[in-house]
């Protein structure tokens, strides 16, 4: 039997440092390879060279047959601690593109894009086999591989790229809902990506139609998008309905169960980014396995799959009377409910479920193979704080805020006890 080393983040830390994702992320792969009967041990390392201290004690204190990697910050770890042992790494995200959303108002964005840069280049340079949270990132992945040189020049050296779409996982169930209210919610981080200004314009209109319709959200702040939080609890506070806005923050998982148990409708919104194209919706997920009816802006890849399937309803992005006269829909037709929570338990139990697209990953963890191919390509950044990435940061920096604040920030790298603020 296969013994596979899990390197995550299994929660024992914080959501609320952004890392929602990646906790959910390793949760499901933890789910699947345990339910494929393959032994697992998850390690939740930190950042950098500790953490590879830390995977390094674990290779040498157990025999592990491979390791099984979800990005960024872990699957980083990783790649420093440089395992001689299989590694499958999960691209869980598109990261430059994430980065690309935080702008460079600061001055710092290309700073942090050199350094998304180097860690996205060390994970694509080492892995055996990759996966992605949507078939539209797999074929990215692909196409970053080619271009580093590492598909070879014959099939047989290709190294495996597998779509591994958000899926449910445990058991679907559905509650009883009180025909006396209708609850919407919405549950994870305000990320860059989301639309908090057509939601709430949204959420507005259907409480002016309806006035038994309450908004409850958890989660919400993360430190590299507060601006989105604050400023849907900003227009909140000024709303004529502040009342039957209920907005939790971040909460115990017991808590959040029982709103779930509530819910009469799960919502969100994202803009037209690149990020929306090619991401994935995690949060999505844990709806649909409780019957919750999903009603969601287009653009992302899950959208797709929920219009498609019937999980919910999908409207056009940015356009918060589409979002409403959906609500609304649903508010009018409990029938319609039930026939989406009906669809998607066939979905759990089918196409959607953890069986069914964990199947790759599973067969690659019970023979994990080595590539031996060296890669024709080089890194298209350096690798990170090598003096070559500092030369880089140093360019970059000069030309955006001048070569005093470049040398400073170049020399906080190479120095830690100067004081240095922005990205890692």
């Amino acid at each position: 039997m296969t013994d596979i080393l899990l390197v995550g983040d299994d929660g024992s830390g914080s959501a609320k440092s952004g890392t929602g994702a990646c906790i959910a992320r390793t949760e499901r792969f933890r789910y699947a390879l345990e339910e494929a009967g393959l032994t697992v041990s998850v390690l939740s390392p930190l950042e950098g060279a500790r953490g590879a201290a830390e995977i390094k004690r674990s290779l040498k204190e157990r025999s592990f047959d491979c390791i099984v990697a979800i990005s960024p910050f872990p699957a980083e770890a990783v790649v420093i601690a440089d395992p001689d042992i299989p590694v499958w790494i999960d691209m869980n995200g598109t990261h430059p593109a994430e980065i690309q959303l935080q702008g460079n108002e600061d001055y710092k964005g290309r700073e942090r894009l050199v350094r998304i840069l180097a860690l996205e280049n060390s994970l694509l340079m080492r892995g055996d086999g990759f996966s992605t949270p949507s078939r539209r990132q797999a074929l990215a992945v692909t196409g970053e591989l080619l271009l580093l040189g590492r598909m070879g020049v014959k099939s047989s050296e290709t190294v495996p790229v597998e779509p591994v779409p958000n899926c449910s996982s445990g058991k679907f169930e559905r509650e009883d809902k009180s025909a006396s209210s209708f609850r919407i919610i919405s549950t994870g981080s305000f990320n860059q990506w989301f639309d908090e200004v057509t939601l709430f314009k949204a959420l507005e209109s259907v409480m002016e139609m309806n006035e038994k319709l309450e908004f409850v959200s958890t989660g919400g702040r993360v430190p590299f998008s507060p601006e989105k939080y604050d400023r849907f609890r900003k227009m909140v506070e000024n709303s004529q309905f502040r009342d039957r806005f209920k907005l939790h923050g971040w909460i115990e998982y017991d808590k959040l169960l029982e709103i779930y148990r509530s819910a009469s409708v799960a919502v969100y919104a994202d803009i037209p980014v690149l990020e929306s194209i090619l991401g994935a919706r995690t949060r999505v997920l844990d709806w649909i396995v409780r019957g919750i009816p999903v009603i969601c802006t287009d653009g992302a890849e899950i959208s797709e799959d929920i219009s498609m399937h019937e999980l919910g309803i999908v409207v056009p992005q940015q356009d918060y009377q589409a979002l409403a006269e959906a609500l609304m829909k649903l508010v009018l037709s409990p029938d319609l409910a039930d026939k989406i929570s009906a669809n998607q338990e066939k979905w759990c139990s089918g196409e959607g479920s953890s069986e069914n697209l964990f199947k790759p990953v599973v067969k690659w963890c019970e023979n994990p193979v080595r590539i031996s191919t060296k890669p024709t390509g080089k890194r298209t950044v350096p690798e990170l704080n090598s003096f070559s990435y500092l030369k880089r940061i140093f360019k970059v920096l000069s030309a955006d805020k001048g070569l005093a604040y470049a040398a400073y920030r170049t020399a906080a790298r190479i120095f830690p006890f100067i004081k240095c603020s922005g990205g890692k």
